[in-house]
């Protein structure tokens, strides 16, 4: 029988609480760990890692690990990462929010509304391309 792992509930409350919020979420499961990927807004934003084990390699800007205890963030590379455990969840989500608020300050919405609706875009593109 499948498991559900805790990891793959955490990862499908996260999109649920991202989702209503109004984000665009794609999950990627890995398949050499219990490493899920949540892609946020086709790249818009950064991506969430959610683990049981920390991970120098992965450039995932938000990393929720399990009963992790350490420090909030670190650089690593010239990337800022930042860490947070299974019951932080609400401040993942906060953070999430003040950064598509900071790039659509920066940027302008046009900007970060082209590059989140561009994969979608270019689906529907190749898509007309293979019927016609």
């Amino acid at each position: 029988m499948f498991k559900i792992y805790k990891e793959k509930k955490i990862a499908n409350k996260i999109a649920n609480k991202l989702y209503k919020k109004g984000f665009k979420v794609k999950m990627k499961i890995s398949k050499n760990s219990k490493s899920i990927y949540l892609k946020i807004d086709n790249g818009a934003c950064s991506t969430i890692r959610i683990s049981d084990h920390k991970n120098y390699r992965t450039r995932s800007k938000y990393n929720v690990i399990k009963n992790y205890q350490g420090k909030s963030y670190e650089y690593n590379n010239n990337i800022l990462k930042k860490f947070y455990n299974f019951n932080m969840l609400n401040s993942l989500i906060v953070d999430i929010e003040t950064e598509r608020s900071n790039k659509i300050l920066k940027d302008g919405y046009a900007k970060y509304k082209a590059i989140r609706d561009k994969k979608d875009l270019e689906d529907y593109y190749i898509y007309n391309k293979k019927v016609a």
